[in-house]
């Protein structure tokens, strides 16, 4: 029996064919009007040369090279075009193509993926939003809306840190500030190397790029919590002038970065350096990444950063060490040791008695300190921390404010001390001999150049060459400090840190045929520091020396002997380093080595200096004095 009457079958299969291949006919036309419509951006794209936009070239982190371009960054996940990594034109070009030919949705695709270069093509092109409408990036809207909230921007520089070469010279971060009241409850975005070994070869992988770098951001508390209470690094915070608009750019950028790598390299391609991509990102009108020289510490990340005249102000975060020191050194010995009593509860805080009341509020709130840094390093279990805290703030509380002003006092912010590579200039006379000294130093600080805006008792220097030319005809090498690290960090009631030195380079050493002879010198010492009112920061540390060269018997020599030393800023401006040492090598060649050494440092300005040193060094018997004027210049 029929459905529908004769003639009306061909009816109903000629709808069924139209709704069959209307959908597909329709796919075809979209395909084809997206298809124009790529072709079109992309002449658009070549026509305005898109590819050599400063801001394209931020994004991709492109510097010229001899011929053409190459990005700094090295995973290959970054680039759409297998030549992206040295083509801007090539990614530009893969980039549109791919936002318009990936079959990819919502997070995966293109478009949430590089979204940095999404909008900036977006608003480069006038590219219809509406073609992109059923694609959603729920994990990027749903972190910069609802977790990161940015509004704000924050340079962190977390201070030098002596037990630890790689921290010597400070840090860098960022701090995006959301629209909450605290600001530990902000993100902070960082840049460092992925280190999964450590041990003889992590100086020469770190310095030759041998560590992955990674871009992250994190709870801003974790970070304070690290450098501030734990790794005794007092932190300054420079708050920078950027709309909101720009910290929400420099955050798309950051979503493109992620688990994202680039070589690690302590000396230009490191955590400051990085960071100036982020800042031109936010706003590519700063210039940053093109004026660093071949070395980048930290602080001239500050330094450049501060120039540009984006700092707004200034804070200084003083870490929980810096306070329990400054507080106890208002306290007397034995306020001090009461203090230690109730942090080792072997007396109760309402027991303080026959003090006065400002004396027991210092020792109280030194003694919360301590409890609080010893909770952060471990040492006391929650349980105990919670008993001796709350028992330390009741007592305290009953006492009010007190009578003076308890705030630790600022020291100089470090992009205000000398810069980082240093030019010397000397004359002297070495026994009979008068000479010249050219000396050149590219990076960073040593025990006698001017403190300020540094810390105190420390020494990381790299390269540190020094040429004569002596009035009897002869030019030479005198020295080629390749690491000379000093780390000098005193002890007192509260904190047992060890000093130690390591240096090893080139250097011209008396033989016993009382002529210089270059040889190669590895010293390495440890032992401790101590600083008082009079003497300054004076030291003793035990030392091993290991001298390498033809004249020594069997080539070499390796000995073991005492340092002792002090260094004290007699004014602002005037500073004495006073040091001996005597040595007893008996493996290889057996001798004696003693030196004595007197060096005076006049800082003139910021970048300016005079050292008058006197020494005197004894070997093999032979005696030889030296007196040396030297004009610092510092760049």
């Amino acid at each position: 029996m029929r459905l529908f009457p004769k003639g009306y079958g061909y009816l109903i299969e000629f709808i069924s064919l139209f709704i069959l291949f209307f959908p597909l006919s329709t796919s075809t036309t979209a395909k084809s009007e997206e298809h124009t419509l790529l072709n079109e951006l992309l002449k658009k794209a070549e026509q305005e040369k898109l590819y050599n936009d400063r801001y394209w070239q931020i994004l991709l982190h492109y510097k010229p090279k001899r011929s053409g371009f190459k990005s700094f960054i090295d995973d290959p996940r970054f680039f759409l075009s297998p030549d992206g990594k040295e083509n801007p034109r090539a990614e530009l070009e893969a980039t549109l193509r791919a936002f318009y030919q990936s079959d990819k949705k919502d997070d995966e695709h293109p478009k949430c993926r590089f979204i940095a270069r999404y909008e900036w093509l977006k608003e480069k092109l006038n590219i219809d939003e509406s073609v992109f409408s059923d694609i959603v990036c729920k994990d990027f809207n749903n972190t910069i809306d609802n977790v990161v909230q940015p509004k704000s921007l924050v340079l962190v520089f977390p201070a030098f840190y002596m037990n630890n070469p790689a921290s010597m010279f400070g840090h860098t971060l960022l701090r995006i500030d959301s629209s909450y009241q605290s600001k530990l409850l902000s993100h902070a975005v960082n840049y460092a190397a992925y280190i999964d070994d450590s041990g003889i070869l992590y100086p020469f992988k770190g310095i030759f790029g041998f560590y992955k770098g990674y871009y992250k951001v994190f709870p801003y508390y974790e970070r304070v919590k690290e450098y501030n209470d734990i790794e005794q690094r007092d932190m300054w915070e420079y708050r920078l002038n950027l709309s909101e608009e720009e910290v929400r750019r420099m955050f798309m950028h950051i979503w493109e970065l992620r688990d994202i790598y680039s070589f690690y390299y302590f000396f230009d391609e490191n955590c400051s350096y990085n960071l100036l991509f982020l800042l031109e990102a936010a706003k590519p009108s700063f210039i940053l990444t093109d004026k660093t020289g071949p070395w980048v510490i930290p602080v001239d990340t500050l330094r450049a950063v501060k120039n540009s005249g984006i700092v707004a102000s200034t804070e200084f975060r003083p870490a929980m060490a810096t306070r329990i020191r400054y507080i106890a050194s208002l306290l007397n010995e034995d306020s001090q040791k009461t203090a230690l009593k109730i942090v080792e509860q072997e007396l109760d805080p309402d027991q303080i008695l026959d003090i006065d009341n400002n004396e027991k509020i210092k020792i109280l709130d030194l003694a919360i300190e301590i409890i609080q840094y010893k909770y952060n390093k471990q040492k006391l279990t929650k349980d105990e921390y919670s008993k001796l805290f709350l028992s330390a703030l009741r007592a305290r509380s009953k006492l009010g404010n007190p009578d003076e002003n308890s705030f630790i006092p600022i020291p100089r912010q470090p992009e205000e001390g000398h810069f980082s590579s240093r030019f010397s200039l000397g004359i002297g006379v070495r026994g009979d001999n008068p000479f010249q000294e050219l000396r050149y130093r590219p990076a960073y600080h040593n025990l006698i150049d001017p403190d300020d805006g540094y810390l105190a008792g420390s020494q990381i220097v790299f390269a540190d060459t020094a040429v004569r030319y002596y009035t009897n005809g002869k030019i030479r090498l005198e020295t080629f400090d390749l690491i000379d690290i000093v780390s000098l960090s005193p002890r007192n009631n509260f904190f047992k840190p060890l000093s130690w030195k390591v240096k090893t380079g080139l250097t011209q050493k008396m033989g016993m045929d009382k002529d210089e002879h270059l040889i190669y010198q590895l010293d390495t010492g440890f032992g401790i520091a101590l600083k008082n009112e009079l003497i300054g920061l004076y030291y003793a540390l035990a030392e091993a020396s290991l001298n390498v060269g033809g004249e020594f018997k069997d080539n070499y020599a390796l000995g073991v002997g005492i340092g002792v030393g002090t260094v004290k800023q007699i004014t602002d401006l005037w500073k004495v380093n006073l040091s001996a040492e005597v040595l007893f090598y008996k493996l290889g060649e057996r001798f004696q080595e003693n030196k004595v050494s007197a060096v005076q440092t006049l800082r003139l300005d910021q970048n300016n200096s005079l050292n008058l040193s006197l020494s005197w060094h004894e070997i093999f018997g032979n005696e030889r004095p030296e007196v040396k004027l030297n004009w610092n210049y510092y760049f």
